[in-house]
């Protein structure tokens, strides 16, 4: 009976392909988190971020180097605060409407409605079509920082269908999106930089970094992202499977509410820094594959200083803690992730030695955002992607009073003098004195510490070796349009 059965699905399989029903080209990869939605403009969390960069494209990446390329532009220039682009021609949705110049407009300005990415269009002042291909862009700041807000995955191209659907012009369009936890992609044909090799994109919450490592090893899954640094040495004697280790653009941190008293004393935040053992997170956690943080934009980031971070010292942070008589307890926020609680217990390990008790709150991520958000929180443990690759979208909704909230600024920190430095950063029209200014707010940082970085995040991605084309990209969003499988 098993070998009629055998033979029978053979005998299936043949016929379709005789048929020309080829059996689909299935790719599933494994996120340690759910997409919120498949609306780009108004989620900026990477998992949401890594599906949807495969559904719409933006106006300009960064390329490996940094660099700004066009990819909805075919050729763009600049002239003092301006920038005329020209739209690359017969590049089509996935309803069969063509790009055009009045679409990107609406897509553009549909951003400065939606809080969390507001902060990315806010160098506009103005956009102007001039034809059906050609438009105009009027900046309120530096042209560069515009440039590398437009590369953000956030402020991909969308479009409205019949049905009211937002729909993109990426390589994939939607297919399923459910709740979230699994979504299907399948490929876009008339996609203008070539139809993909694969027929359907799976990605599947899997929670535990564990389960991921074993969905990939029993090939459920073929790509697996956040890969646990101690699952990395399985990795090594692997036949089927290769770890891609790159730095990105994210800085794990501690954020500090700067509104809530003892922690709203700059004394009680220098001892927290001096106490925390960074080395300690580094090696513990992360089995020495990160990089200790001296700053909260990454050092492949445009406006990075190389200063020298405070290190542990539990003696001068003793010292600092001893004119405190009464006992300090405070709250230590995080979302769901094995990382961030270990990370939590050994700054609750830490801390206790300089007499500060702590106590960990662990939230699911959409309550952690939205109570951190309105300043319920002492602290939190936090991750920030510069994804644009420029120190502007780093520092401006981390630390600017303007993006105090939602936006960014959990601390809710205050300084005038920063505040003063970001505008004339956005202003100014030379690198190198932007970069400057970045440093000094670099220097007040490490001084006031409101946010005080821990580690650099070092992606590790499982990938099934039989996988071609994968793109690395620093910013999480990682580009599956050319894969092979």
């Amino acid at each position: 009976m098993k070998s009629f059965f055998k033979i029978f699905t053979i005998f299936i399989l043949l016929l379709n392909i005789a048929l020309g029903n080829p059996e689909k080209k299935i790719v599933k990869i494994g996120l340690g988190y759910s997409g919120r939605s498949y609306d780009p403009h108004k989620h900026t969390d990477s998992s949401t971020l890594a599906i949807t960069k495969q559904i719409y494209n933006n106006l300009f990446i960064l390329d490996n180097e940094n660099e700004i390329k066009g990819e909805l532009i075919e050729n763009y220039s600049i002239k003092n605060n301006t920038i005329e682009m020209d739209l690359k021609k017969g590049v089509l949705f996935q309803d069969g409407e063509e790009l055009n110049s009045e679409i990107v407009k609406k897509s553009l300005e549909r951003n400065k409605n939606i809080p969390v990415t507001k902060v990315l269009v806010d160098p506009i002042e103005k956009i102007e079509v001039i034809d059906k291909y050609k438009l105009r862009i009027i900046c309120t700041t530096n042209v560069d920082i515009l440039l590398h807000n437009l590369t953000h995955s956030s402020m991909a191209i969308v479009k409205e269908d019949k049905n009211k659907k937002l729909v993109g012009t990426g390589a994939f369009k939607l297919l399923e999106w459910g709740t979230g936890q699994k979504v299907i992609l399948e490929k876009n044909d008339n996609y203008f930089k070539g139809s993909p090799k694969i027929d359907i994109l799976e990605f599947l919450t899997i929670p535990e970094a564990p389960n991921r490592y074993i969905a990939l090893e029993t090939n459920e899954i073929q790509i697996a992202y956040d890969i646990s640094s101690i699952d990395v040495k399985a990795f090594k004697n692997s036949k089927e499977l290769e770890i891609l280790n790159k730095l990105s653009y994210g800085t794990d941190f501690l954020s500090i509410n700067t509104e809530k008293a003892p922690l709203n004393d700059k004394r009680v935040r220098e001892a927290i820094s001096y106490a925390i053992d960074k080395d300690s997170i580094n090696e513990v956690i992360f089995e020495n594959t990160s990089k200790v943080a001296n700053s909260i934009i990454t050092p492949n980031t445009f406006g990075y200083s190389n200063k020298e971070e405070k290190k542990y010292n539990l003696e001068k942070a003793k010292k600092i803690m001893k004119d405190y008589k009464t006992p300090i307890e405070i709250e230590l926020w995080i979302y769901e992730d094995t990382s961030k609680y270990q990370m939590a217990q050994i700054i609750q390990a830490n801390l206790k030695e300089i007499g500060i008790d702590v106590k960990i709150q662990t939230l699911e991520l959409s309550s952690f955002l939205q109570l951190t958000a309105q300043g319920k929180h002492n602290a939190l443990i936090g991750l920030w992607y510069t994804s644009t690759g420029d120190a502007d979208y780093g520092y401006y909704p981390l630390l600017h009073n303007n993006s105090r909230g939602g936006v960014g600024n959990r601390s809710f920190y205050n300084n005038q003098r920063v505040n003063t430095l970001l505008d004339e950063a956005r202003k100014e029209p030379l690198k190198e004195k932007r970069k400057e200014k970045y440093e000094e707010i670099q220097e007040i940082i490490l001084d006031e510490n409101p946010i005080i970085p821990i580690v650099y995040k070092t992606y590790n991605i499982g990938i099934n070796k039989n996988i071609k084309g994968f793109k690395f990209n620093p910013n999480g969003n990682h580009i599956l349009e050319n894969i092979e499988y």
